[in-house]
């Protein structure tokens, strides 16, 4: 098969070498690193886009004004929006997410794509990484141990509820902010302190008594009226996609610590992640 890989950070590197060991690859966006000499790297516009059987976005889709992110390039790559309407019908399409720029490109094609961060396995499995990093960044930005810290977290779902598993084992006072009562159940058999972030008081109260919080939810949280009741000694910690869950400008104007914290599994274990997002890319092939 030809594979086409048009930009993409470190997790890619373990796809192009896995697949290249089957596969002819074409790289776009690989101008200053080596991966084998099984693989080609041509410029943007030197693409025959009608032999490709796969073509492979990045992680982040097309961005603004059709530019893909390419963390082997000095700079961004402009992409034409009709790029794809030249590519064979039976072409597999991947990318981690949906944007606005690739669902135009691939209205235009009249193309489907697959996202890898649309399936629940690539999810469930890069819950493991997210968290391992979520758990290394707290020990690198504050000044306490996880034993006997009062954590709050925001969100109860794959990555929530493995974050808690982790904080637990490690002696962590953790209090999860929930919306439904399935997650309580689950909480309270677990013994496991939580209560409705819709509970104004009880949520004031929690921001008041944490030393870390951390949101896994992609929705704002913590709105700016709720900021100044944040414990001001407090580290906060932000994993979750647009539209994220606080206000970083606002945080920063109280003075309170934060990071917005996106991919991490592509920066914690780029290897890792790579291979998970391999298998999803040969299970979709049908390759053996």
């Amino acid at each position: 098969m030809e594979i086409l890989v048009l930009g993409g950070d470190t997790r890619y590197l373990e796809i192009i070498e896995s697949l290249s060991k089957k596969h002819n690859i074409t790289l776009v966006g690989y101008k200053n690193t080596y991966i084998n000499n099984k693989v080609k790297n041509i410029d943007i516009n030197e693409i025959d886009i009608s032999i490709y059987d796969i073509i492979i976005f990045p992680i982040n889709g097309v961005t603004n004004k059709n530019m893909i992110n390419c963390r082997f390039n000095n700079n961004p790559i402009k992409i034409n929006e009709n790029l794809l309407v030249n590519t064979k019908k039976s072409v597999l399409i991947f990318s981690g997410i949906p944007t606005e720029n690739l669902t135009n490109m691939l209205e235009i094609a009249n193309r489907e794509c697959t996202y890898f961060m649309k399936d629940k396995e690539i999810i469930k499995q890069n819950a493991i990484p997210t968290v391992e990093g979520i758990i290394a960044d707290i020990i690198n930005n504050t000044e306490i141990t996880l034993k006997n810290a009062n954590v709050l977290v925001f969100g109860y779902g794959n990555i929530g509820s493995l974050l808690t598993e982790y904080l637990k084992i490690l002696g962590a006072n953790t209090t999860v902010a929930i919306r439904n009562c399935y997650d309580k159940i689950k909480l309270d058999n677990l013994k496991i302190k939580n209560f409705y972030s819709y509970e104004k008081k009880d949520l004031i109260e929690q921001l008041k008594n944490n030393d870390i919080i951390i949101n896994t939810v992609p929705k704002t949280v913590i709105d700016e009226e709720l900021i100044k009741y944040i414990n001001k000694e407090a580290y906060v910690l932000d994993i979750a996609s647009h539209p994220y869950g606080v206000d970083q400008e606002v945080l920063a104007e109280y003075f309170i610590k934060s990071k917005l914290y996106l991919g991490i599994p592509g920066k914690i274990a780029p290897k890792t992640s790579g291979k998970i997002l391999t298998k999803k890319i040969i299970d979709v092939m049908g390759d053996v």
